[in-house]
C-alpha cells in the first residue's frame, strides 16, 4: 500500500455519497438501504469519488466478552467495499448508532473497543483509498469522555493497521461548535477531522418527528415551511462558520471531511437545492472534503421508487 499524505487520502473522498447499510435489524429501519454493485455504478456514473457506507455493527454483535460480528455481515460488507474499490471509488466504513453506548459509555466501551479491533483487522489490507470511522456522532454521555475514548479507538486501530486513515470528529454529533474542545493525539497525523453540517437545523430539519416534539429549537413540525433563500445573512451565517472550521484545520495541520450535509425531504426543492450548493461551493473553497446525507431513503438524493435521482440536488453537488 503506498502511503500518500492524510490531506491526499482526504481528496479522495472530495465528494462522497452516504449511504446506511440494511441488514434486517430493528434499529436499520427508516435510515438504511439495501447496497448493491447497481448502485456502485449509479454513484460512478453521477460522479462522486466515494461512498461512505454506515454499519450498525452493535445490532450484529455476539455476547461478551468477544462481542464477534456475525461472520455473514462482515463478509457482506467486505464484498461490498471490494466492489467499490474495483470502479475507483474511496469507502468510509463507519460504525453507525449504538445506544447502549451512548446511554452507558462505561459500560459500552468494551464493545465498541472489540468491534474497532475486529474491522480494522479485516480491511487491514486494504489499499489507502478505504478509511476507518471507528464511530460517528457521540454525544450526550459520551461527550466528557470522548477525548480519552477516541484515543483508546485509535490504539487498537493502529494496533494492527498502523498507517489507516481513520477518521474521527468532535461531539454533540460531530458539531462544529465542539470543535475547539477535540482532543487529538499529536503524534498521530493519520486522522481525518470529520463535522456534521444540518445548520440551520430549523430547515434542514423541518418535518422530523424522530427528533421528538421538545427540541432547544422547538418542535420540528412548527418547522415546516421554512425556507433557504440564500440571502446574504444566510450565507454570511454559514461563511462564518466554515471560517472558523478552516483556521481551526490550517492552525492543527488537519484536514477535514464534513462527512455529513443534507436537507430533510419535507423542504422544497429549490431552498434544498440552493442550501446544498452553497455548502458545497464553501467546503470546497476550503478544501474540505463532504459527503452527502444521503443516497436513500433519509433525506433522500435517489428516489427507489421511481430509479431517478433529484436532479436540482445532484446538480448542486456536482456543479
Amino acid at each position: 500500500m503506498t502511503i500518500h499524505s492524510i490531506h491526499d487520502v482526504n481528496r479522495l473522498l472530495a465528494r462522497t455519497i452516504n449511504v446506511g447499510l440494511d441488514f434486517g435489524a430493528e434499529g436499520e429501519t427508516g435510515w438504511t438501504t439495501e447496497l448493491t454493485e447497481f448502485e456502485l455504478d449509479l454513484f460512478v456514473a453521477a460522479g462522486f469519488t466515494a461512498v461512505r457506507m454506515g454499519a450498525y455493527w452493535a445490532a450484529h454483535t455476539g455476547p461478551w466478552p468477544e462481542f464477534r460480528i456475525d461472520s455473514s455481515i462482515l463478509d457482506r460488507v467486505a464484498f461490498l467495499l471490494d466492489r467499490a474499490t474495483e470502479r475507483g471509488l474511496a469507502v468510509v466504513l463507519t460504525n453507525f448508532l449504538d445506544p447502549e453506548l451512548i446511554a452507558d459509555p462505561a459500560g459500552g466501551l468494551p464493545r465498541l473497543l472489540a468491534i474497532t479491533g475486529q474491522v480494522a483487522a479485516r480491511f487491514a489490507d486494504r489499499p489507502e483509498s478505504v478509511v476507518l470511522e471507528p464511530f460517528t456522532e457521540p454525544r450526550d454521555a459520551l461527550d466528557p469522555l470522548w477525548n480519552r475514548y477516541l484515543r483508546e479507538l485509535l490504539a487498537v486501530v493502529r494496533g494492527v493497521d498502523p498507517d489507516r486513515a481513520v477518521i474521527v470528529g468532535p461531539g454533540a454529533y460531530n458539531n462544529v461548535r465542539m470543535l475547539p474542545q477535540l482532543s487529538l493525539p499529536a503524534d498521530d497525523r493519520r486522522i481525518i477531522v470529520t463535522l456534521h453540517q444540518y445548520w440551520p437545523i430549523t430547515f434542514t430539519m423541518q418535518g422530523e418527528e424522530w427528533l421528538g416534539v421538545d427540541t432547544p429549537f422547538g418542535d420540528p413540525r412548527s418547522w415546516l415551511g421554512t425556507t433557504w433563500e440564500g440571502t446574504e445573512q444566510q450565507r454570511a451565517e454559514l461563511a462564518g462558520a466554515y471560517e472558523v472550521v478552516a483556521n481551526w484545520a490550517a492552525a492543527q495541520d488537519r484536514p477535514i471531511f464534513i462527512g455529513e450535509l443534507g436537507t430533510s425531504v419535507n423542504a422544497d426543492t429549490l431552498s434544498r437545492a440552493r442550501w446544498t450548493e452553497f455548502n458545497r461551493r464553501r467546503a470546497e473553497h476550503h478544501e474540505f472534503s463532504w459527503g452527502y446525507w444521503s443516497f436513500a431513503p433519509s433525506f433522500a438524493l435517489y428516489d427507489t421508487n421511481t430509479a431517478t435521482w433529484n436532479t436540482p440536488i445532484l446538480q448542486a453537488l456536482m456543479g
